[in-house]
């Protein structure tokens, strides 16, 4: 009886708790969190911590994660008191709301505010906490998800007892400040939008990439292959890596950090410098867009920023720059956010198999598309079925393959035109237009003005490998503070001035470490003791040279490499554990200057190559990439890779001889097995984007196969 009234309490407190647009750009009295800390004898009220006060740090948390701060606010007198004590314990403020949470009062808001949004499901089954005494407890769903989500994070670090009394001070605390002041909850689904009414949040004619999509909430409504940690986004293709992502991420690879952000839609927008800088901005009909990770500000939040004062916008009104501010790694982008009343939806709508799953979990809104039909035609905002059929005027897709690559390869990019790797994973991202200059192999990449990044998932293993490539740099270093030259660069922490941690770059230093010109193999671990410049000196000559480099974290080993002969090495070092999401060519990361640099054949391997293995690559001549590949297994290897400009890849046709297999999803590569007949066999790979155009590639294969032995038996009589 007594679990009953504890859940009956927080459903009846809790039951109108949904956030709803302020009618004004002042917010409203009930969500004004320093008029309510004002009105109270706590601490709280002039209470600071690094300079924002309490109330700054709780509306930043509460518009960042989709919360109403009255949840905070009763949490914070439930537990600590801080409302009505003028004067508690300094413990109090450290761990204001709970034992097991990080110290500090921010930090513990952070932390609170993390797991109530986790904790607002959506839910197949009902969840079950376990207390610290070791006991467990199974809460109802028949109550809003708010009710959840707080008894859910109440019994982290307490025992049942210790939980059944906070609750219950929760509640009473909910009722005596806001008990008067609830909002009104649907009780019925929110009604399904007639039209979509979100404009696209960039200027048209924005290049844009769409790195990452949102299907209502990863694992327990995954739209994608069961049993995986893929997606199905809105384009059909059902092979999208998702691991609870709650938001849309664009790239803009013509301006990754500057390009203007917009408002999708009129509203009250509230600039934030929590976890970065972003914008929330509220819609009518309960729905807020989020957009974070901003380099700016736009100049209408002059005075308005942290303010419980919000700036009135209308579609298409430009909030600020793109950027990476906050908890990026590697590649600036977007995170555009849609939600209604505090829940994530979908603005693609619901494109999985089957219907819409939501109605099966408590604690998940339906998505719909959302997105103004005057968009429609657009990249990125064309339902399926309703695609444009092909155009003279668009750019097709472009496609490397490479068969059977050595299973120790994990990357390999010839720059012949374009930058897409023959092995490897996922896709090149590049600044400015790409140029290609005659290279040591067919063409070469100039990075003088364009900056191309790679993914590292996939391609590059930090705690061993060879990185091999071939330059060819300018005579004169760049003007500025410091000459020097980056061919390549990874960094976990490339903001991290001075120390870097957890980085890994190829550089040419005018001034090295002994006073004269020199090559340099820059490492930093997790700390900053860890830094270490290796250094070779710079004898080389105008023209083509080859490069390695070398590492292994367990040896605590690298080594520098010249034209195939070791240049230097060391031992017994911290390496980097980590080096983020993107390896850099040409620059250290966006935003440093340009190498002027010309790149070709650049490998990835995931173990130190021998002194043997790197001086045959170096003498090894041009590779003839249009030579028969002889194989003698009929099951191979296809590594396939593309872009397109016009939507991205949305499927692939395999074939031998002219003759193609149905279309299938975009992958990196296939097994695929070939027809027992030896001798000359063309391999083929189509790849189709959503206009329906396509490129294929092809590669000779010779495919020799042993012998057949025959046995021959006597007859035998009767």
């Amino acid at each position: 009886m007594v679990r009953l009234c504890f859940s009956c309490l927080l459903l009846t407190l809790l039951v109108g708790l949904w956030p709803v647009p302020p009618a004004a750009a002042q917010l409203p009295d009930e969500l004004n969190v320093q008029r309510i800390l004002d009105a109270h004898p706590g601490v709280l009220k002039q209470f600071t911590e690094d300079g924002r006060s309490a109330a700054t740090l709780i509306e930043s948390a509460a518009l960042y994660y989709g919360l109403s701060p009255q949840i905070h606010l009763a949490l914070l007198e439930a537990t600590a008191g801080l409302l009505s004590d003028p004067a508690p314990p300094a413990s109090r403020l450290q761990y204001p709301i709970g034992p097991s949470g990080p110290q500090g009062f921010a930090a513990q808001l952070e932390w609170a505010s993390r797991e109530l949004r986790a904790g607002l499901g959506p839910y197949e089954r009902p969840p079950t906490v376990r207390f610290s005494d070791g006991m467990t407890l199974t809460l109802t769903l028949d109550q809003a998800m708010e009710g959840v989500a707080v008894q859910r994070l109440l019994a982290q670090g307490r025992t049942e007892a210790q939980w059944r009394e906070v609750v219950e001070r929760f509640g009473v605390a909910f009722e005596r400040y806001f008990g008067t002041l609830l909002l009104l909850h649907p009780h019925s689904p929110p009604a399904a939008i007639s039209q979509g009414f979100l404009l696209q949040p960039w200027p048209m004619g924005t290049r844009v990439e769409h790195l990452a999509y949102f299907d209502h909430a990863y694992p327990t409504v995954d739209s994608g292959l069961p049993g995986t940690g893929y997606a199905t986004n809105y384009r059909g293709q059902t092979h999208v890596p998702y691991d609870g992502h709650d938001g849309n991420d664009y790239y803009f690879p013509d301006q990754p950090i500057g390009t203007p952000i917009l408002a999708a839609a009129g509203g009250t927008a509230y600039a934030r410098t929590h976890r970065g800088l972003g914008v929330v901005i509220v819609h009518p009909d309960g729905f807020e867009t989020v957009y974070w990770h901003l380099d700016g500000f736009a100049p209408i939040f002059a005075g308005h920023i942290d303010s419980n004062v919000g700036v009135a916008v209308h579609a298409g009104d430009f909030i600020g720059t793109s950027g990476a501010t906050g908890f990026v790694v590697g590649t600036p982008h977007l995170h555009f956010e849609v939600r209604r009343y505090g829940l994530q939806v979908d603005p693609y709508g619901w494109y999985g198999p089957g219907p819409d799953p939501c109605a099966n979990y408590a604690g998940c809104l339906p998505s719909g598309w959302l997105w103004h039909p005057s968009l429609l035609g657009r990249y990125n905002f064309t339902p399926p079925g309703m695609l444009a059929g092909p155009s003279t005027m668009l750019n097709p897709p472009i496609g490397t393959l490479s068969v059977n690559p050595p299973s120790d390869l994990l990357f390999a990019s010839e720059f012949d035109g374009h930058p897409v790797q023959r092995v490897g994973r996922g896709f090149p991202s590049f600044a400015n237009n790409l140029r290609f200059t005659a290279g040591r192999n067919g063409q070469a990449l100039l990075l003088d003005a364009a900056t191309l990044t790679y993914p590292l998932a996939g391609n590059l293993d930090p705690s061993a490998g060879t990185l091999s490539l071939w330059a060819k740099l300018p005579e004169s270093y760049p003007t500025g503070n410091i000459p020097r030259h980056y061919l390549l660069a990874a960094s976990a922490n490339p903001a991290a001035i001075p120390d870097y941690w957890n980085t890994l770059a190829l550089r040419r230093d005018a001034v090295g470490p002994d006073g004269g010109p020199a090559w340099i193999f820059w490492t930093t671990g997790s700390d900053a003791a860890s830094r270490d410049i290796l250094a070779a000196p710079d004898a080389l000559a105008a023209g083509w040279h080859h490069f390695a480099l070398t590492w292994d974290a367990a040896s605590g080993r690298k080594e520098l490499y010249l034209n195939g002969q070791l240049a230097a090495a060391t031992s017994a070092i911290s390496l980097p554990t980590e080096l983020g999401d993107t390896l850099h060519l040409g620059r250290f990361t966006h935003g440093s200057g340009h190498s002027n640099a010309e790149l070709d054949q650049l490998l990835i391997y995931n173990r130190p190559l021998t002194a043997t293995e790197i001086a045959a690559l170096a003498a090894a001549p041009p590779a003839d990439l249009t030579a028969p590949v002889v194989i003698t297994d009929t099951t191979i290897r296809i590594d396939a890779n593309a872009i397109a400009s016009e939507g991205g890849i949305v499927a692939v046709q395999l074939g031998l001889n002219g003759t193609f297999e149905a279309p299938q999803p975009y992958y990196d590569a296939y097994r695929w097995s070939l027809p027992a007949h030896a001798g000359e066999h063309e391999l083929a790979v189509r790849y189709s984007d959503r206009f329906g155009q396509t490129a294929t590639v092809t590669q000779p294969l010779t495919l020799e196969l042993p012998p057949l032995t025959r046995i021959y038996l006597p007859l035998v009589g009767r």
